[in-house]
């Protein structure tokens, strides 16, 4: 899930997994219901008998799901997913229908704070707004803040001028974009041999900007064959990645127990089955039929960085107030005529007395 301030490029991101993954469906929170999502009983109009139609979820099996607005949609659809989140099914008893139906997805979220923008001074559960139940159910959760950097802004905003400058190459005025581009074209003409797939992206100065280092983009039809290549390797678990995982899982839970750092989710045994899913996750990007150690510690210290969201603390009158008294207690010390309080409370010996009777 990804939850953060507006304008910081949540949906393109969704965009882009839709575009790159194998299978993906995209919804809205506006306009997603909890049936839309899992399963839907109609009536055929002609026969007028009881029909099951799949959700969005359903339909997305061994692909992704994209939920942008997430906190948009009501507790009562949120509750529908519950299931498919965890059980990978969606089970319908209605209408004399009963059904089991594989929705072995993966959910991607974005969502908006509480109040709109992050507050950055209250902890990450008040600024997100949503049961622990369904929370749990996310593998990670990451805060996107809009931080004010002036060379960070120049970057932005020259990339985005780019983008509108840019026009693919024997693109014509007013032609549509095309979102999805290995839809299957439903057309009498055949197409064209296909072309060899090319492993990087040409550089170009108008798409890229100005290339300052040697790195490499992969296009976009190879990474969408790595990753169906990716998945379908089984790696096993090892002995070391076990034992590393349960470790690090009792720390989880011990930090979750003692309450000194704020989290952005609950800590409870589904953490242990995100830890195992990510270390897989690892090693079948690197095309390994065995899930060794150091996938589990790339796993723990991903959620390390989801798991924990610094608060900030209201220190800034403070420091005003103490900068304000050392300036005070400077210009007292300064005066030879200061009048201290500690004088006021200290009671005055004989001799004081007797030099004052003197005068």
């Amino acid at each position: 899930m990804l939850i953060g301030d507006p304008s910081t490029a949540k949906s393109q991101v969704l965009r882009y997994v839709l575009n790159s993954a194998p299978r993906a469906i995209a919804t809205t929170g506006r306009g997603t219901s909890g049936v839309g999502l899992t399963a839907a009983i109609t009536t055929d109009k002609d026969s007028g008998e009881r029909r099951l139609e799949a959700g969005a979820m359903v339909l997305a099996d061994r692909g992704i799901v994209c939920i942008d607005e997430f906190d948009k949609m009501s507790d009562i659809d949120r509750t529908a997913i519950h299931e498919v989140m965890e059980q990978g099914r969606v089970t319908i008893s209605k209408a004399g229908i009963h059904a089991k139906l594989n929705a072995r997805c993966s959910v991607l979220a974005a969502a908006n704070p509480v109040y709109g923008r992050y507050d950055e001074y209250k902890n990450p559960m008040d600024n997100i707004g949503m049961q622990d139940s369904l929370l749990s159910r996310f593998d990670l959760l990451f805060v996107v803040l809009d931080v004010m950097d002036p060379e960070h802004d120049a970057r932005i905003a020259e990339f985005v001028l780019r983008m509108h400058r840019y026009r693919n190459p024997g693109e014509q005025d007013g032609e549509p974009i095309r979102i999805d581009g290995d839809v299957d074209n439903l057309a009498t003409y055949e197409d064209k041999e296909e072309e060899e797939m090319e492993v990087y992206v040409k550089h170009d100065n108008l798409l890229h900007g100005q290339k300052k280092n040697t790195q490499k983009l992969c296009s976009l039809q190879f990474l969408r064959k790595y990753i169906h290549v990716a998945k379908s390797m089984s790696p096993v678990l090892t002995r070391e990645a076990a034992e590393c995982i349960s470790n690090e899982y009792a720390k989880l839970r011990t930090t979750d127990n003692l309450g000194n750092k704020s989290k952005t989710l609950p800590i409870t045994a589904r953490a242990l089955e995100t830890l195992i899913r990510l270390s897989t996750a690892h090693a079948k990007a690197r095309m390994s039929k065995t899930v060794e150690k150091r996938d589990a510690e790339a796993a723990v210290e991903l959620v390390n960085f989801a798991y924990f969201k610094e608060t900030l603390k209201k220190t800034k009158r403070r420091k005003e107030r103490d900068e304000d008294d050392e300036d005070m207690d400077e210009e007292d010390e300064d005066d030879p005529f200061r009048f201290d309080e500690k004088d006021r409370k200290r009671p005055r010996t004989e001799t004081e007395d007797q030099e004052t009777m003197d005068t």
